[in-house]
C-alpha cells in the first residue's frame, strides 16, 4: 500500500453480472462429506490470480477461494462464475473492493488478496473466468471461460 492511502479494509463484493450489491451474499456451508475439487481459471491476465475449491452437495454447488491482484495498473481484479441448470444461468462476479475510513466502498486497484465465496442450486455445469474492471471507463473485460464440470 502506498503511504497516505485511506484504505481501512478490503472485501470481495459478489453480484450477478449487471447488478449492484453492497455486501457479498452468504453461502451455506456444504456437507462435510462432499469431496472438494480445485479450481483455477485460465491465466488470461498477468496480474490477476484466482484459485480455490468447489464442492457439490445436496443438489447445490459451493465455491470458495481467493482473488488476488498483483499490482496497481488501472484495473480492478475480478473473477466470474457461471452456474447452469438446463437453459437457466446464474452469473456470480467477485471483485476487490476497498473501504475507506468512512465506510465508503470503491473499486480497489493495487496489490491485494481477498477471500471469495458463492453458491448456487444450479448444479449441472460450472464455469470460471478471470476478469478486470477498467478504473477509467468502468467496463469489464473477460478472459477465456474454463469449464470445471
Amino acid at each position: 500500500m502506498a503511504a497516505g492511502t485511506l484504505l481501512t479494509g478490503m472485501a470481495a463484493v459478489s453480484a450477478p453480472a449487471g447488478a449492484t450489491v453492497t455486501a457479498a451474499p452468504s453461502a451455506k456451508a456444504p456437507a462435510a462429506a462432499a469431496a472438494a475439487h480445485n479450481w483455477t481459471p485460465y491465466n488470461s491476465y498477468s496480474n490477476i490470480s484466482a484459485w480455490g475449491t468447489y464442492t457439490r452437495s445436496g443438489g447445490s454447488v459451493y465455491v470458495k477461494g481467493y482473488l488476488a491482484d498483483g499490482k496497481k495498473n488501472g484495473w480492478t481484479a475480478c473473477v466470474r462464475f457461471l452456474f447452469t441448470e438446463g437453459n437457466t444461468r446464474y452469473w456470480s462476479r467477485h471483485k476487490i473492493v476497498g473501504v475507506d475510513r468512512y465506510g465508503n466502498e470503491y473499486n480497489y486497484d493495487g496489490a491485494a488478496k481477498v477471500s471469495i465465496k458463492t453458491s448456487s442450486k444450479y448444479s449441472s455445469h460450472l464455469y470460471v473466468q478471470e476478469c478486470g474492471r477498467n478504473k477509467k471507463t468502468g467496463k469489464y473485460v473477460y478472459g477465456k471461460s474454463k469449464k470445471l464440470f
